[in-house]
């Protein structure tokens, strides 16, 4: 049966991951390997070839959800019983992805009707609670434990955020909780830039508004933040082509600063 998908432009960016993941999934060697978005994208009534461009990010969007997918089974080995909090969790499939133990706790966040969508493409998902709120608003921390560890995961988000209520986020969190783990991914500042050039970002109405400063000038600038882990897109992208060749050209521009900075994973750690 097709579902038909009726989202606000702004936020296909969450169909352009979906289908980007999709993708990786087909190749002989996937990356991540998410049969779950391949089954979505199958069953959605929308126009995937509108994003026939973005082909060649699928490496990329492949590399950071498995790099996120890690970090988070990292996290839930050394806190059986803490929480994740997924922020902006659009269509991404990680509860069913990761084996989670049946002590922990997960709620994913997301405006309301993409929740709807989720919820109506995925099911329920046991142990899994969904709540539909934007991330920048204040309300809905109510609905959030604040009494266990937390792994707070910002995957493709952060960047689309204005400067002012990326910093309210992070600190709300670090508030929140009483120790735990803050996961997102940044853009440098030429990555911002030239992002809204891309047509795809022009028709879904949105763009890079966000760009990370230096990983532990972050830190300082959100105490109680410490850095515990920074990789570069480029450099695990380059780990995972298929072709020598790929692999050889990839590598090469890991070593040229403001390529290998273009895009980075970041793990930090707080305690209060």
């Amino acid at each position: 049966m097709t579902e038909q998908v009726r989202l606000s432009q702004e936020k296909e960016t969450l169909l352009m991951a979906l289908y980007l993941r999709a993708l990786d999934n087909r190749r002989p060697k996937p990356i991540l390997g998410d049969p779950f978005a391949q089954d979505v994208v199958d069953r959605i009534g929308y126009d995937f070839g509108r994003l026939g461009n973005l082909k060649g990010n699928a490496p990329l969007i492949a590399t950071r959800a498995r790099q996120f997918d890690a970090w988070t089974r990292d996290f839930l080995t050394g806190h059986p019983d803490g929480l994740v909090l997924h922020l902006a969790c659009g269509l991404d499939s990680r509860p069913l992805r990761i084996t989670r133990p049946a002590t922990a706790q997960w709620i994913d966040v997301d405006y309301p009707d993409v929740i709807e969508l989720r919820e109506r493409l995925y099911g329920p998902i046991d142990g899994v609670r969904t709540v539909g709120s934007s991330v920048t608003e204040a309300a809905w921390w109510d609905e959030v434990p604040a009494d266990r560890p937390a792994l707070v995961l910002a995957e493709g988000l952060l960047m689309y955020l204005a400067p002012d209520d990326v910093d309210r986020l992070v600190d709300r969190a670090l508030r929140h909780f009483p120790t735990g783990r803050l996961v997102f991914d940044g853009v440098a500042p030429w990555v911002k830039t030239i992002a809204g050039l891309q047509p795809s970002m022009r028709r879904a109405d949105t763009g890079f508004r966000w760009a990370m400063p230096a990983p532990e000038a972050f830190a300082t600038e959100h105490p109680p933040l410490r850095l515990l882990d920074e990789r570069s897109a480029v450099d695990l992208i380059g780990g995972h082509q298929s072709g020598a060749a790929a692999r050889t050209v990839t590598r090469a521009f890991a070593h040229v600063p403001p390529v290998r900075d273009a895009m980075r994973f970041l793990r930090y750690g707080f305690t209060r």
